[in-house]
């Protein structure tokens, strides 16, 4: 358990660093897009929700084969078929990609005047799509480097395209004064260099041979998932399309500001710990007792999520007063700490799903994921005319908490796992009351304020220790790694033998 434990932790450091290297960026550019000088509030607004038109895309393309290639790769079955099944993937995309994106392109003034209401944006529509078919190539060969633990790899391809996006954004608008077009032309241009940068990698892992029998068995097992990662996509961009709808870009703009930076928590913890996580659970599905490793896993990322929580949301404010070019994104304080919450159960609602996975029950989660998008879109109907911005962010909380528990109640059922519950409801219970209390002093001068929030976010860990969070051979493990780290002298040798 303690191996698997220090080898997820190796590999998720190195993906956190390419995930810290994409929310570095996104801070970078908040001042730059959030500034009226280069971009107005409807700009970042239509930023927005050309933002979700690439994840409804590049969702409902690549998920069914991500989840498939995920599924199969390690399967002992099909081991020695592992380089032909990439490749069978990998084709299999670039056959439904091509046409796909040749008739958004076509149809991209239609599409403008859907989104926007206007023909204007059909030029950023059209390198948005192209982004998107690019962005769907690479992630499936990136997928492929996670599930060989290239986390290396996988860290230095994100920073390589972001340096490149970013250099260009910032020369365009810095220095041209384009706006909001030269972004999505930055985003085409790295995701084409990078396609082209991992074509050795590919050339390495693939054998062409067209598996049909298992594609089709592949394709089986990703149908189901066609409707869940529609439905998956909607749930998560629902809110700005519906903002976007009924309260226009402005409203649009400050949400997604709110959603973007507690979308770091994401980025920066669930995505680098379900990178360097998932080979090790496919691996795993045919050990015996590995119910408890998969129990621990929960336990152990909801707290480091709920620690960043707490870090993000206490000092959120403060943040967006750093960061941003204007007072009027300031009221995105509120969306940042319930998107966090929506994050928290979403990370407990993947660690669950693992035995509907095991037992291939793809229709069950197809049918969770539908079900909660219809939630999520009524909720939003209901919730954003009376709380605005705050009704759409507390839409997609109320989706995350019911998704979650449908979720683990079908899950139990075909695969019981003993999760640690007490423990994850105490993480959750606490964190909201931290936060409770803290919003009761946001109105206090700053010189009281932040060391209030200070104190909050480090006697986390220990009030938690009252509520005997921690097993005892957890404070055991804990104590060992205080004695050895307190001592600056030794942190060569620590260094060195964690990179062991």
């Amino acid at each position: 358990m303690l191996k698997d434990i220090r080898e997820t932790s190796k590999h998720s450091a190195v993906y956190v660093i390419g995930n810290i290297a994409i929310k570095g960026i996104g801070l970078i550019l908040i001042p730059l897009y959030t500034n009226p000088k280069y971009l107005s509030i409807v700009d970042y607004g239509a930023l927005a929700i050309l933002e979700a038109t690439v994840i409804l895309i590049v969702g409902v393309i690549e998920t069914p084969m991500l989840s498939s290639l995920t599924r199969w790769y390690w399967d002992k079955e099909y081991i020695s078929h592992q380089k032909s099944i990439f490749f069978s993937t990998l084709a299999f995309l670039f056959i439904i990609i091509t046409p796909t994106i040749f008739i958004l392109l076509h149809y991209s003034d239609f599409f403008s005047s859907l989104l926007f209401k206007s023909v204007d944006y059909s030029l950023i529509l059209k390198f948005t799509f192209l982004s998107a078919g690019f962005r769907i190539l690479n992630d499936q060969i990136l997928n492929l480097a996670k599930l060989r633990s290239r986390s290396v790899l996988y860290s230095s391809a994100l920073i390589l395209k972001l340096s490149l996006t970013l250099s260009i954004i910032l020369w365009g608008i810095l220095l041209k004064g384009y706006g909001l077009i030269i972004i999505w032309q930055a985003n085409a241009i790295g995701e084409f260099v990078i396609l082209l940068v991992l074509i050795p990698f590919v050339l390495k892992n693939i054998k062409v041979s067209f598996q049909k029998k298992i594609l089709k068995e592949m394709l089986a097992y990703g149908a189901p998932l066609m409707l869940a990662a529609t439905s998956g996509v909607l749930l998560v961009v629902t809110d700005r399309y519906m903002l976007n709808s009924m309260s226009g870009l402005e409203k649009t703009g400050i949400y997604s500001l709110g959603f973007r930076i507690a979308n770091t928590l994401k980025m920066v913890i669930s995505v680098p710990i379900g990178l360097a996580l998932s080979p090790i659970i496919m691996k795993k599905i045919n050990m015996e007792k590995n119910q408890h490793f998969y129990a621990k896993i929960m336990t152990y990322s909801g707290f480091i999520f709920v620690i960043g929580l707490l870090g993000l949301s206490l000092f959120s404010l403060e943040i967006l007063k750093f960061f941003t070019g204007s007072a009027k994104y300031w009221a995105a304080n509120g969306v940042v700490p319930i998107i966090s919450f929506a994050l928290f159960f979403g990370l407990l609602k993947d660690n669950v799903t693992i035995g509907l996975v095991i037992k291939k029950k793809t229709k069950v989660i197809g049918l969770l994921i539908f079900i909660t998008s219809i939630l999520n879109i009524v909720l939003n109907l209901f919730f954003i005319p009376i709380w605005g911005i705050y009704g759409a962010a507390l839409a997609t909380l109320c989706s995350q908490v019911f998704f979650f528990i449908t979720m683990a109640i079908q899950s139990q059922k075909a695969y019981f796992i003993p999760y640690e519950w007490k423990k994850v409801l105490v993480l959750f219970l606490l964190a909201a009351l931290f936060l409770s209390f803290s919003l009761a002093v946001s109105d206090v001068n700053i010189v009281f304020r932040l060391p209030i929030k200070i104190a909050l976010f480090f006697s986390f860990p220990f009030v938690l220790y009252l509520f005997h969070f921690y097993d005892e051979v957890e404070l055991v493990q804990i104590k060992n790694i205080f004695k050895a780290w307190r001592n600056p002298k030794k942190l060569k040798e620590n260094i060195k033998r964690i990179l062991k």
